[in-house]
């Protein structure tokens, strides 16, 4: 279903979303699972997506969507990085806005065959770890960024709506830098 509201998207807005990923427990094959952890690619700047953030054009993209009906959840990723990190591991791309679904993928994911899935994997340890730390640079610069805005009315007023407060933004910088700090201290 994901695969398919992605595709009726990109039809009117083929810029912002570019690919989908699955990634966590699904892919370990369980006999339940509450939920589906999924990794969007979005064509924009990476400081805008930093780790743990919820850029408001995807945000908005994936309401009208009514993803937050389904039984999912997501992480925002830009195209400027790779899929990966420490959260999101060996994810499996399963749509993308210049091919749509990828029918060969979805069916492996069905019949749970998920020995033949193609994963997005760093190349090495050296690789994964300068990532990390590239990503924890961009999310300290992001997390300095709402600490400097905060008790500005102007950015106060622009980042606050649906449900979602300017304290949000700044609990996700914080948790986002300490998050990838710990990922890059463990390495």
């Amino acid at each position: 279903m994901v695969a398919d509201e992605l595709t009726s998207h990109a039809e009117w807005r083929d810029d912002l979303i570019v690919e989908a990923y699955v990634y966590g427990e699904l892919l370990d094959a369980p006999p339940t699972l509450e939920w589906v952890a999924l990794a969007f690619v979005v064509d924009l700047p990476p400081e805008e997506v930093t780790w743990l953030a919820h850029p408001a054009a995807p945000e908005a993209a994936v309401s009208l969507l009514r993803f937050d009906k389904y039984p999912i959840t997501w992480r925002w990723r830009p195209t400027a990085w790779l899929v990966w990190n420490h959260e999101i591991v060996a994810p499996v791309r399963f749509w993308s806005a210049k091919g749509g679904a990828d029918a060969t993928t979805l069916d492996a994911l069905a019949d749970r065959r998920l020995d033949s899935l193609e994963r997005s994997l760093p190349k090495d340890d050296e690789t994964f770890v300068a990532q990390l730390r590239v990503e924890r640079d961009a999310a300290r610069n992001h997390l300095a960024w709402v600490v400097d805005s905060y008790h500005d009315r102007n950015w106060r007023k622009d980042h606050k709506g649906f449900g979602v407060y300017p304290e949000d933004h700044l609990r996700r910088a914080t948790r986002g830098f300490l998050d990838l700090d710990e990922a890059v201290n463990k390495g």
